[in-house]
């Protein structure tokens, strides 16, 4: 399952090795590691409505932070992850997890180089149940490891202070332990010329993209390679302090596998952006594509003790992209970190091949002295290329933490999670999650969980009910 893991380490390894003596000099290292043990019971440990066995599960999970800068040379950030599980019924797995990113300056102010690698967890077949942890998840045949790393150098240059510009270079390579996911790699160029200082009210550019996607071969020896090219010219005004304008026309031409007569042609987009104060920005626009109209709105409000935000948009992708936006680098609302090994698979189609995805996104937080309160929610059409039929894609979850004194805190959520296509197949799953944590001292903490599943299924023996309990211990070093 792990065939891979050397690849992606090594390549970024490669990266921080460059920099080193950039970082020894400036000696601006951030080194952070701990180590979790926990002991795990669930009374559905195969996830079924019948014959329902219980099991104890035994998880040592060692990780690493690793970030540094030198000299404004380098900067890089990896947090690397190892799951391990030990079962009472002697079925044991392993889970790793990466994600890394750094940058370097090869030359001054023109030469630069940037490097990511990622390893996570994501389901193969997004109707078919994983369990909601990284034990069942492990366990499932309905679930994947993707091992994935972008290398991209990129140059970038000034016409004096009419215009600046950037030649970017990427590669990247998606591989999966499952062999129902098809193994992919991507070459792609970018070239920007933007409008530089001497152009305050009146902004304008020139942007020009190409990408290639080779995948590999399908079971039926069909290939699901890409081509992606597009131009466009993009004008923009400053009306005022609280008011821009901005207008796109271009032209995309693609050739990938497809249903539809049309796959490319021009396209155009309008829109403004709208910011009264600085706590509020307003951004809404639309345009048409080949593949209809493409309206966007993204909505943000910040106070000190709230943050609101929506979106919506209507974009072209594919299920590699979806499948690599899950990071473990993700932040709540109000900027702190999130726990970097409970992070939920993504949902997207395991077809290869181009998707439309038309997405409305909203979050809203409060904080208190000793509470938050957090609900988010997702609603997602996407439309393979390949096909004609909709998938629809809804979860929402409302989030509630509470210090309940100096050493005590409590925290509970109840998630929901809906899934249904054109032929009228619909899935749905309700979680329930409760918690208490306590720090032992200043490098150490204890936290029991319980957590509450019911999924309903119109697939034979895919829904189910389970309750898992969790207690946890976990030091720092």
């Amino acid at each position: 399952m792990h065939k891979y893991w050397n690849e992606v380490a090594r390549c970024f390894v490669t990266v921080s090795l460059v920099g080193l003596s950039c970082v020894s000099d400036a000696g601006q290292w951030r080194v952070s590691s701990g180590l979790g043990v926990s002991e795990r019971y669930t009374d559905n440990d195969n996830l079924t409505a019948i014959d329902k066995k219980e099991k104890f599960t035994t998880v040592v999970s060692p990780d690493i932070s690793l970030s540094g800068s030198g000299g404004g040379r380098i900067n890089y950030d990896v947090l690397a992850s190892l799951s391990h599980h030990e079962s009472s019924d002697g079925n044991d797995s392993t889970n790793p997890s990466l994600n890394g990113n750094a940058n370097a300056e090869l030359v001054d102010q023109i030469l630069f180089f940037d490097i990511s690698s990622t390893i996570n967890q994501n389901r193969i077949d997004p109707f078919r149940s994983t369990g909601d942890d990284d034990i069942s998840r492990s366990q499932s045949d309905n679930a994947t490891t993707t091992y994935s790393y972008t290398l991209s150098p990129y140059l970038v240059g000034h016409i004096n202070s009419f215009a600046d510009m950037e030649l970017r270079l990427s590669y990247d390579d998606q591989l999966s332990s499952d062999s129902e996911v098809n193994d992919s790699s991507r070459q792609a160029v970018s070239f920007n010329l933007n409008s530089g200082r001497d152009f305050a009210v009146f902004d304008w550019g020139l942007e020009g993209n190409y990408s290639k996607t080779d995948t590999d071969d399908d079971d039926s020896g069909q290939s699901n390679d890409d081509e992606l090219k597009s131009a466009d010219l993009r004008l923009g005004y400053r009306v005022n302090r609280k008011l821009r304008l901005r207008a796109s026309l271009g032209r995309e031409w693609n050739d990938f596998n497809s249903v539809h007569s049309d796959v490319d042609g021009q396209r155009w987009d309008f829109g403004a952006t709208w910011t009264p104060n600085k706590r509020t920005t307003v951004d809404i626009g639309y345009g048409e594509r080949f593949f209809g109209n493409t309206p966007t709105v993204d909505i943000s409000y910040r106070r000190k003790k709230s943050v609101f935000s929506a979106s919506y948009t209507k974009e072209l992708t594919d299920a590699r992209t979806l499948r690599s936006e899950e990071g473990l680098f993700g932040t709540d609302p109000f900027g702190n970190p999130i726990d970097p090994v409970s992070s939920e698979p993504v949902f997207s189609l395991a077809d290869d091949g181009q998707i439309v995805d038309e997405r409305v996104s909203f979050s809203w937080a409060r904080q208190g002295k000793r509470s938050t309160l957090t609900w988010r929610g997702e609603h997602s059409i996407q439309q393979p290329q390949t096909s004609r039929e909709e998938v629809v894609f809804i979860s929402s979850s409302i989030e509630l933490t509470r210090r309940l004194t100096s050493k005590l805190s409590f925290d509970t959520s109840i998630d929901w999670e809906n899934q249904e296509d054109e032929l009228d197949k619909e899935f749905e799953t309700w979680r329930l999650h409760m918690g208490l944590s306590r720090p032992l001292g200043s490098k150490s903490n204890v936290s029991l969980r319980y957590t509450y599943t019911d999924r309903d299924s119109d697939l034979p023996d895919d829904g189910y009910e389970e309750s898992r309990i969790i207690l946890n211990y976990r030091i720092t070093f």
